[in-house]
């Protein structure tokens, strides 16, 4: 018995170390983002990107693409088929206000109408899961934060 504790110690202390340093998140998330009209955006779905980074492109792209740092952004279209990339799945953003909009502190991306700050979803950019993620647009620019 002792032996069976002593080789699973063994097998499993070197790899602790190293799981808590990466947080079991990727290094970089590049998320493709599309202009729909003059006020929305799609952010499709990509690297195995959840709710935070997704709402994280979304201020990034707001801010560095749109030139927005105040107001809100909405949820026009909850996560689904994409809009404009065929196969894929997407959020579309608009910095309009949206029927039935409603501020929510989950990160999620499900439900139509939910409403974070510019400042809010850019700021998702700082924590552990968001840290790295870039958004390229249609024209091939890389945004970081």
């Amino acid at each position: 018995m002792l032996k069976h504790l002593a080789l699973a110690a063994l097998v499993t202390v070197p790899t602790m170390g190293h799981a808590q340093d990466r947080n079991f998140v990727r290094e970089r998330v590049t998320l493709p983002v599309n202009t729909i009209d003059a006020n929305s955006f799609e952010v499709i779905e990509d690297d195995g990107a959840a709710g935070t980074q997704i709402w994280c492109a979304a201020g990034l792209y707001t801010r560095k693409a749109l030139g927005q740092r105040g107001g809100d952004l909405y949820i026009e279209v909850a996560r689904g088929p994409a809009q404009t990339a065929p196969g894929r799945k997407g959020v579309v953003f608009t910095t309009e206000p949206v029927a039935g909009a409603f501020n929510s502190v989950s990160q999620g991306v499900k439900r139509a109408g939910q409403t974070f700050s510019m400042s809010h979803a850019y700021a998702l950019c700082r924590s552990n899961r968001a840290q790295s993620v870039r958004v390229r647009t249609e024209d091939g620019r890389l945004l970081r934060r």
